[in-house]
């Protein structure tokens, strides 16, 4: 399985779920401009119906000063009492209108402000949700960062284990081979060599999507122990399983481009091996590691000012100072063993995605 199907394998999940967060975002600020538009709406109400209110007092101020003179007119003129009474009638009548109009204005400003509260805390809990979907999408998008990482780590790590058993003796090739010839008619006929191989597929899958630091140590211990109860029996049958031992088989060198657009190598060697070789520690892994590296350096005629062998994020590197047009120019390289080819390396930029999460990193 390539590095691109395994990302998509252990992303599926999070790419559903970061696509619902997005669709969530987007119905709550749908929500959000609607109650804005009531809002607005609300407003507007409130600023027409203050000036009819304001309208309206005048008008009661007047009528109210007419009545006031037409009772003055009543008293003083009997000879025009009904006259003066049945204007009085009107004005009061009129007078009554305008107080009804009036309350309808006030009823409807206090309604408008009602409706401003309700949509306002409506408003308010709409960004709320809004916040906690973003605090989500981020913590999402960290955990998918994190295991395209882990899925780069691994795919780092199978690599090397090829590295490390391409270096192996045709007379310990054939020995492991057998040995693993054997554990797979075991895996089908003993239950128990079933059973355990079983639970280390389940774990596995498990330990490449754990999100909580607690759970991932706790299945990396029972994988441990899954795995220690596997090599009692068969020592050598799982690094066969993992890694494949073919003469000449070819393999990709990945790199990403960093910010100051140049070329960043991922060696497919053991940190443990990278180390020990850094404090002049001379092992098996150590010479394989430095024979790997003197391979690259010769195949791709490599000096001094072309980059530094680093350690990034824990693993050795090769920082460059190529750029991308400088880099397809090289045709790869060939890991030799008493001066036979065991492995050939492509030059492969790593996907997209890849490339993404390694300089959001850095």
């Amino acid at each position: 399985m390539s590095i691109l199907d395994s990302i998509r394998l252990n992303t599926l999940q999070i790419r559903d779920t970061l696509n619902t967060l997005k669709e969530n975002i987007s119905q709550k600020k749908a929500l959000r401009g609607a109650a804005e538009d009531i809002v607005k709406r609300a407003s507007t109400e409130i600023t027409r119906q203050r000036t009819s209110e304001n309208e309206r007092k005048g008008q009661l101020k007047t009528v109210s000063k007419k009545v006031e003179e037409a009772q003055k007119n009543f008293e003083e003129l009997d000879r025009k009492r009904q006259e003066a009474l049945d204007f009085l009638i009107r004005c009061r009548d009129e007078e009554k209108d305008v107080s009804r109009s009036l309350r309808q204005a006030q009823n409807a400003t206090e309604a408008a402000l009602a409706e401003i509260k309700k949509e306002q805390k409506t408003n308010k809990e709409i960004e709320l949700e809004i916040e906690k979907l973003k605090t989500d999408l981020i913590e999402k998008q960290a955990n998918l960062r994190r295991v395209v990482l882990e899925t780069l780590k691994t795919h780092l790590e199978q690599q090397a284990e090829n590295v490390h058993a391409a270096f192996f003796t045709q007379e310990q090739r054939l020995k492991i081979m057998r040995e693993s010839e054997a554990f797979k008619k075991a895996r089908h006929t003993d239950p128990e060599i079933g059973r355990l191989c079983d639970q280390r597929d389940e774990l596995r899958k498990f330990l490449g999507t754990a999100m909580v630091p607690a759970v991932k140590d706790m299945l990396q211990v029972s994988l441990n122990d899954i795995e220690n109860q596997l090599t009692t029996r068969f020592p050598n049958a799982l690094k066969v399983s993992d890694a494949k031992s073919k003469d000449n088989q070819i393999e990709e060198l990945l790199f990403y481009i960093n910010h100051e657009g140049k070329a960043i190598f991922l060696l497919p060697l053991h940190t443990k091996d990278w180390d020990a070789a850094e404090k002049g520690e001379i092992t098996d892994g150590t010479s394989e590691a430095m024979c790997f590296v003197w391979n690259m350096i010769r195949e791709l005629s490599l000096r001094v000012e072309d980059g530094d062998f680093i350690t990034i994020r824990d693993r050795p590197a090769f920082e460059s100072r190529f750029d991308l047009e400088e880099v397809a120019i090289l045709e790869g390289c060939n890991v030799k063993r008493q001066n036979s080819i065991v492995l050939h390396f492509v030059l492969t930029q790593v996907p997209i995605e890849v490339q993404e999460v390694l300089l959001y990193e850095d």
